[in-house]
């Protein structure tokens, strides 16, 4: 495996290079929401990207457009609730537009008639982009690169069919549990590489250890993704009392619903950029890395458990999402402090590259790895300048 240089991490240039080429609605792909999250015939803002707007017909249809009024050019959505309402209207003058982006009107507003009028209407429509849509999750899409990231996605469709839990891809038997933003500091790519690292789990995680058994990971890899998949482990959760309950939670569910437990543990996709797909037997999570400055992100968490839980087995979901931020908590300082030790080997003069693989084999680090040749292929440290 070879690592990113040095100057990959903690730099203002870099980073304003990663916003331009992988963070950029317009530049190959970036997930900005989901369904689950998006009320029929309304609308709210990207999730995790305060820039734009997501609008949904009644029929489902959905439309990515800038977060902008074209009167004055300021936002029309200062939050991140979902609206109810099918018009997108803005406070300061009260401009009003269609979930297509185009312009309805506004109070003493009189463009005159005939064709000019229409061309002038037309150019204060709220510029919109590209969307591909997958299993109710919406990608900001460069449109020369559609046909790619389709099949990316179609390779995870495929995957899970193999392992006969393709239905686990869907949340349309599921409901939204909770939600909440954690803060981090340092470089938004430590969170990545400790997504796409399972061989940290059986020393630092003993709870999610005895839950899932590592030693039963397989891989696969997209050109933008990668995607592990674990068995559930024959320790039931021993060593944690919240993911012992979560075992013996599922064992109960599955049996109220007339079905075997699958022996499925997780799988756990990261669409880059900024998407990790966790999807658990009995838990679905949506994890998005928002970059809010240089040096700074956090890590949006959406929770969603199948509809019917609470229902037969009241208070699994909770203990399921308890066991979950046991591992959360634990790998909030495992990022951490990745930054801590990168500036302890700047501030003695040390140059050695800021990830050495595991010398026995890469099996349990694979995900660094592809995330790595991702990064340079996309964003790569800039040359120096010449000036």
């Amino acid at each position: 495996m070879q690592s990113l240089p040095n100057t990959a991490y903690a730099s203002p240039v870099v980073f304003e290079r990663e916003m331009q080429r992988a963070f950029s609605p317009e530049n190959g792909l970036k997930y900005v929401g989901h369904d689950i999250l998006l009320p029929l015939g309304g609308h709210r803002r990207s999730d995790g990207d305060e820039r734009l707007v997501l609008t949904r017909d009644p029929d489902g249809s959905v439309h990515l457009l800038a977060n902008l009024c074209t009167h004055a050019c300021r936002p029309i959505l200062s939050h991140d609730e979902p609206i109810n309402k099918p018009r997108l209207a803005c406070e300061f003058h009260d401009w009003s537009f269609r979930s297509d982006g185009s312009l309805i009107g506004g109070a003493n507003f009189d463009l005159g008639r005939g064709d000019a009028a229409e061309a002038r209407r037309d150019a204060l429509k709220i510029p919109g982009f590209d969307l591909l849509s997958w299993h109710g999750f919406h990608f900001a899409v460069d449109p020369d690169q559609r046909d790619s990231y389709a099949a990316d996605l179609a390779r995870i469709d495929s995957d899970f069919a193999e392992r006969g839990v393709d239905q686990w891809l869907d949340l349309d038997d599921c409901v939204l549990h909770s939600t909440h933003d954690d803060p981090y500091y340092g470089d938004w790519k430590a969170f990545l590489e400790v997504f796409g690292d399972c061989y940290h789990v059986p020393p630092y995680h003993p709870g999610l250890a005895s839950f899932v058994d590592c030693g039963s990971i397989e891989w696969t890899f997209g050109e933008n993704f990668h995607a592990q998949f674990l068995t559930l482990s024959d320790e039931r959760g021993a060593t944690s009392a919240k993911y012992a309950e979560w075992a013996d939670g599922l064992d109960v569910y599955y049996a109220k619903r007339g079905e075997p437990t699958p022996r499925m543990g997780v799988g756990w996709v990261g669409i880059y950029p900024n998407l990790m797909f966790e999807v658990y037997n009995g838990l679905r999570v949506l994890s998005v890395i928002v970059p809010t400055g240089f040096g700074e992100y956090i890590n949006r968490v959406h929770y969603c458990v199948p509809a019917d839980m609470e229902t037969l087995v009241p208070g699994l979901a909770q203990s399921i999402v308890d066991a979950f931020e046991e591992t959360v908590v634990e790998d909030h300082d495992l990022v951490e402090r990745r930054h801590d030790g990168m500036v302890t080997a700047r501030s003695l003069g040390l140059t050695f590259d800021n990830y050495s693989a595991n010398l026995a084999g890469l099996s349990l680090e694979a995900g660094v790895s592809h995330f790595h040749d991702w990064w340079n292929r996309r964003v790569g440290v800039p040359e120096p300048s010449l000036s």
